[in-house]
């Protein structure tokens, strides 16, 4: 992994958010935080992100309407979203592409599946980013 690799991981389990952001922080990522929609969409425009982690069953708005938000910024438009969540339906991940993702990982997961996930993502480039459908992390 490249050294400061800026990810934003929006989940709303503080526990988990704690053990991911330690964790990622430890093989080379930059950071950032957020728990709800109002606070990552603060971070979107605060720094240069090169991929986002959005948990899809957030307080208030939802992690899909989250992936869209970031969609339509034109600067984050090629940033890769991966989305998790405990439902792994075919519905959600048809509604997770259609919302922008580009990884579904489906909880509970290990935080080796997510740097994973993530540095397959980032260095893939956005030219070589398949469809949801095919990288389905785990």
């Amino acid at each position: 992994m490249k050294p400061s690799s800026g990810v934003l991981l929006v989940e709303d389990d503080p526990a988990l958010l704690d053990a991911m952001t330690r964790y990622l922080a430890t093989v080379g990522f930059e950071v950032l935080t957020a728990s709800d929609y109002q606070s990552a969409i603060a971070h979107l425009s605060s720094t240069r992100l090169h991929g986002v982690c959005v948990h899809l069953h957030l307080p208030n708005e939802s992690g899909y309407e989250l992936c869209e938000r970031i969609r339509e910024e034109p600067s984050l438009r090629f940033v890769p979203i991966m989305v998790t969540s405990e439902r792994a339906s075919p519905e959600d991940l048809a509604r997770a592409e259609e919302a922008g993702a580009n990884a579904f990982l489906q909880k509970p997961f290990s935080m080796q599946l997510v740097t994973q996930c993530l540095q397959m993502l980032i260095l893939g480039g956005k030219e070589s980013r398949p469809p949801i459908r095919r990288l389905r992390c785990a």
